[in-house]
């Protein structure tokens, strides 16, 4: 895989000017982020039981899972961000969708159905006088599969669509009954085979190994459930993630971005690999995020006609931005991918 000395401010501002253009759509599993701010100082003992009452003054409501990666394709200026998935028929599924519709996400495909739950997220904030600290999470999740007629619907929906899309980007998030079932994910592998010229993107918490024909972007844990479950991901050295990440590659024949944290990202394809260093950040950090916008921001760069390399590094430059936004899950604009790239110069230059 041939790759530029470096990646010109000049070629940057170009790939992210492309993204106008692009017509780029999110299948999978959605979920609603919350943030709910207790003041503790107005917390009274509970007469009822003996606790202390988390007095909610401001919540704050955001997409997460692929609802946040469909949000940062619409933070990159995409043309087009179309979601594709089933949300339940509660006020979380409401809040969701007015959330996503609120940063220009077309949200009509949809489906909305009685059977499911909307994922969410509930992140109680507990203020004291003078500290903060995040309480338990309180979750929201489905405890049934997706019923066969949903599949089969999700599937229509998609078919129906594709061929006004550039990109699509698969998220599979959930551990178990999420959207992309087993009969859903075999369908859009036949779709990824069916049309080479279209970018799928996947990202797999569970199941990175059983895509086909698709660009996978794993994280160490990820491409390790992929080949040998029961090993610990902190004693895989690098020369063996970059084994199992040109493993994937040969196997799905697309370019895979092994993802390493703080350490960057290993790019692989052509049958080699290249590692590529992350992107400068100042703490504090929350990695809350991270992930999505790592992966949007390389879709967009693939769909613009970026080089693996190239993408890659743009999407450092997106990750490592998010990554200094605080109890939000965030996302990384244009405007910050180039004000990174500055620092990430300035750092190369300082003696």
């Amino acid at each position: 895989m041939r790759a530029p000395a470096d990646l010109s401010k000049e070629r940057l501002e170009g790939i992210l000017a492309q993204a106008a253009h692009l017509r780029i759509g999110v299948v999978g599993d959605l979920a609603l982020d919350a943030y709910w701010h207790a003041d503790m100082t107005r917390s009274v003992l509970s007469r009822e039981t003996p606790h202390f009452p988390r007095p909610i003054i401001r919540e704050a409501f955001s997409g997460g899972a692929g609802a946040n990666v469909a949000n940062n394709l619409a933070t990159l200026r995409v043309g087009r961000v179309v979601a594709f998935s089933v949300l339940g028929q509660d006020w979380r599924g409401d809040i969701l969708s007015g959330v996503m519709a609120a940063s220009g996400i077309d949200t009509s495909p949809i489906i909305v159905s009685s059977q499911r739950s909307t994922t969410a997220y509930i992140k109680p904030l507990l203020t004291g006088y003078d500290s903060q600290q995040e309480d338990a999470r309180l979750d929201f999740e489905n405890d049934r599969p997706l019923d066969p007629a949903l599949e089969n619907a999700l599937i229509d929906t998609v078919l129906r669509h594709l061929p006004d899309l550039d990109a699509l980007l698969i998220t599979d998030q959930m551990d178990s009954n999420g959207v992309i079932t087993a009969p859903v994910r075999e369908a859009l592998n036949d779709l990824a085979a069916a049309h080479p010229a279209k970018y799928f993107v996947v990202d797999s918490r569970r199941r990175i190994g059983l895509f086909r024909d698709m660009i996978l972007k794993p994280n160490r844990m990820e491409a390790l459930s992929a080949f040998d479950p029961a090993r610990k991901p902190q004693t895989i050295a690098r020369d063996e993630l970059a084994r199992i990440g040109t493993t994937l590659s040969a196997q799905t024949n697309r370019p895979v971005f092994l993802t390493l944290s703080e350490d960057g990202v290993l790019v692989c394809a052509e049958g080699t690999h290249r590692y590529l260093p992350a992107a400068p950040v100042r703490p504090p950090l929350d990695p809350v995020g991270a992930g999505d916008a790592f992966i949007a921001a390389l879709a967009v760069a693939l769909a613009g006609k970026a080089t693996s390399w190239e993408a890659g590094a743009v999407a450092n430059l997106a990750a490592a931005v998010t990554i200094e936004k605080l109890n939000q899950t965030g996302s990384a604009s244009p405007a910050e991918i180039l004000a990174r790239y500055d620092l990430l110069q300035a750092r190369r230059s300082a003696p």
